[in-house]
């Protein structure tokens, strides 16, 4: 009877969680922590035990954030994806943002560099774009 409710339980939370897993298809290319270029990974992020995270420390407004498949988070917010739109190149991505004080829409447009970089962009149409790095363990260690 445990095995059976155990098996049921895991059911349940599969058919859950996953039209979630959908949510954002180009999760796994651009999955990790990113840091506009310019600034050292090793000032915003730092390695956990399983993971790249802030620094507890840090500047809340650094240009740096961390995407999951179905999370973004920044210093400053915790974003849930609620949806992500193609639109040529570049993702049009839907957040629900939570930050200390409110919660609120937003929305952000990303489009991956063939060179391993990301650019957010401020349009859909065309637009000035932010180039953001990936961050890794190697690129936290300091010399």
């Amino acid at each position: 009877m445990i095995a059976v409710n155990h098996r049921l339980c895991l059911l349940a939370l599969i058919l859950v969680a996953a039209p979630l897993d959908g949510a954002w298809p180009q999760a796994n290319r651009i999955q990790g922590a990113w840091l506009e270029e310019g600034v050292s990974c090793a000032s915003v992020f730092e390695a956990r035990t399983h993971a790249i995270g802030f620094k507890r420390s840090g500047n809340i407004f650094a240009p740096a954030f961390i995407i999951t498949p179905r999370r973004l988070s920044t210093p400053w917010a915790n974003c849930r994806v609620v949806s992500v739109t193609p639109s040529g190149e570049r993702q049009v991505v839907r957040l629900s943002c939570t930050t200390s004080i409110a919660t609120d829409a937003a929305r952000v447009i990303f489009a991956p560099s063939e060179d391993g970089s990301l650019n957010r962009f401020n349009s859909v149409e065309g637009g000035i774009a932010s180039r953001y790095r990936l961050c890794n363990r190697e690129s936290l260690k300091t010399p």
